[in-house]
């Protein structure tokens, strides 16, 4: 087992953004950044990848593979991003069917281009995301996959290499669970799913918001410290709506204005669509948290937070639409010099 919490490398560095199983585009962006296939540089710098290098795309074992290499070689580092913590607890997920045996996405004629692993191979991957951290860190810069919250961080931090990821994941549920139990939440959720629930899967249903599931959901989210750093805050929305295949009666929270820290900040996670404002609208999962802000531009007060998710992970989607001027991008972050670079 390996901390969850480590040092980021000194010196120069390249953080790259949610790859999704994007192999080609990441060979494009090494290219552009000036690096070798084993992330080789020829003037000494190296390679931070911010998490979520997997599913949706078109080859998400290559992709692992290639960044475990280049870590494994010393040229790089990397964070668990959601995607990957869902692989490592063994759960299926829209667009990680890909992983399992028994492919759900496959089963329902979704994803049919995605490259498949099993056996060995399989384990190999399953193994290698279970050592990653979730927070890398120094004096000056901060990496984490989706949100820094100092509570969340000092927890896990505390875990030491002592604790796999799926026991820390099982204490915090534990604690949660226990917690709204005793509010009388779980049973007032259990009502309102045992009357919506059969239609929060259907797009075209009518939902009402349900009070309990969002407060419950948002608990389960925003209490648990793994879920924080890999997949951020979320709170009851004013509305319900429908994102990754299900009726959402929560919302993400851009942490980031309230973030008043010297280090500087990179994450990934939050769809940054670099085309027109309307279609992110469209495309977000629920109000757009980039709302009248340049796609490159710092966040925060301070402007020292920056969010290198540019919507790679939406070429699935342009591709089934017949897309072929694809507008997500793969892009990366050169510390220090604050400079933003894609992969066309």
């Amino acid at each position: 087992m390996a901390a969850v919490v480590q040092p980021l490398f000194e010196g120069p560095v390249d953080l790259i953004g949610d790859i999704h199983g994007e192999i080609c585009l990441l060979d494009a962006l090494l290219a552009r950044l000036g690096y070798d296939g084993e992330g080789r540089h020829p003037r000494g710098r190296r390679l931070v990848f911010c998490g979520d290098l997997v599913d949706r795309g078109q080859d998400s074992p290559a992709t692992v593979e290639r960044v475990a290499g280049i870590v494994a070689a010393g040229n790089g580092q990397a964070v668990l991003g959601n995607h990957e913590l869902n692989l490592v607890l063994g759960k299926p997920k829209e667009g990680n069917g890909w992983f399992f045996e028994s492919d759900h996405d496959q089963a329902r004629g979704h994803f049919l281009d995605c490259a498949r692993v099993g056996g060995t191979r399989r384990e190999a991957i399953l193994d290698w995301l279970s050592q990653l951290p979730v927070v890398l860190e120094r004096g000056d810069l901060r990496v984490v996959h989706a949100c820094w919250d100092s509570a969340a961080v000092d927890l896990l931090r505390q875990q030491g290499s002592e604790k796999s990821l799926s026991t820390i994941d099982g204490e915090q549920q534990a604690r949660l669970e226990q917690e709204l139990r005793a509010s009388g939440l779980l049973e007032q959720r259990a009502a309102e799913l045992a009357q919506w629930g059969d239609r929060l899967y259907d797009r075209n249903a009518v939902v009402p918001m349900l009070s309990a599931v969002a407060a419950v959901d948002s608990a389960r989210q925003s209490g648990h410290a793994l879920k924080v750093i890999t997949s951020g805050v979320e709170r009851p929305t004013t509305a319900p709506f429908f994102a990754s295949g299900k009726w959402r009666m929560n919302e993400r929270v851009a942490w980031w204005h309230e973030y008043e820290d010297d280090a500087a900040v990179v994450m990934g996670h939050y769809w940054r669509w670099p085309g027109d404002e309307s279609e992110a609208a469209a495309r977000s999962r629920g109000p757009n948290l980039f709302d009248g802000v340049a796609h490159d531009a710092w966040l925060g007060p301070r402007r020292n937070v920056m969010c290198v998710d540019w919507c790679a992970g939406l070429r699935w989607r342009e591709r089934a639409e017949g897309i072929t001027r694809f507008t997500g991008l793969l892009g990366a972050l050169r510390w220090p010099e604050g400079e933003t670079v894609y992969e066309r």
